[in-house]
């Protein structure tokens, strides 16, 4: 994988070392719509009931969802493999309803996690596949920290924001709400990495 291209904007990410918590700002980040990514879900099923030790705990009950995201238009034509017409994963806290369990159409749904490797998915002003670093850094602050082509921002409202960047061009990521510790904002930056990193294990 290419290595990350580092502008004037990015150059005082490099790691988690050469960073105070001084030069971090903290703010929220923002929360998507959830009709605008289900327009693309074409099958989806329970993960597990809440509360979770991973993700954001909206209700000490209730379940967790999760959607797969196709481009249905492509679908449609029949011309595509399925790493083509497959744009990503969301995954959202819902509850059980008394008369049918739960469906997609419910408005109690609390956005998760979004997993995306396709354009049509956007949050935010710049938060897709297909932005430039510059603009990712305009809308989310400086990240704080890197690894390898990876580049990680954290918001106030405990929004994790995962981007793998290719010739300084967004190729895919994850961008959630996480269960957090308070103390993840003021601790230093090595144990702040620590702790996200703990929560981002297994998700690609």
């Amino acid at each position: 994988m290419d290595s990350i291209e580092k502008s004037d904007s990015t150059a005082s990410v490099l790691n988690e070392n050469e960073s105070t918590l001084e030069e971090i700002r903290f703010f929220d980040y923002p929360i998507p719509s959830l009709d605008s990514i289900l327009q693309y879900y074409e099958t989806s099923g329970a993960v597990s009931n809440s509360p979770s030790a991973r993700y954001f705990n909206p209700s000490d009950s209730g379940l967790y969802v999760y959607y797969s995201l196709f481009d249905k238009v492509k679908m449609k034509s029949g011309n595509y493999s399925f790493d083509e017409i497959n744009i990503g994963t969301l995954t959202t806290h819902t509850f059980r309803k008394p008369l049918y369990g739960w469906s997609e159409k419910d408005k109690d749904q609390t956005f998760i996690l979004l997993k995306s490797d396709g354009e049509l998915l956007k949050i935010g002003k710049s938060i897709k596949v297909g932005s430039y670093t510059e603009e990712l850094i305009k809308e989310l602050g400086e990240p704080i920290y890197q690894i390898d082509s990876d580049l990680v921002f954290l918001g106030r409202n405990n929004v994790i924001g995962k981007f793998t960047i290719q010739n300084s061009i967004v190729k895919s990521f994850v961008y959630g709400r996480f269960n957090l510790p308070e103390k993840v904002f003021d601790t230093d930056s090595i144990k702040r990495r620590e702790i996200i990193e703990g929560k981002l294990k297994g998700l690609k």
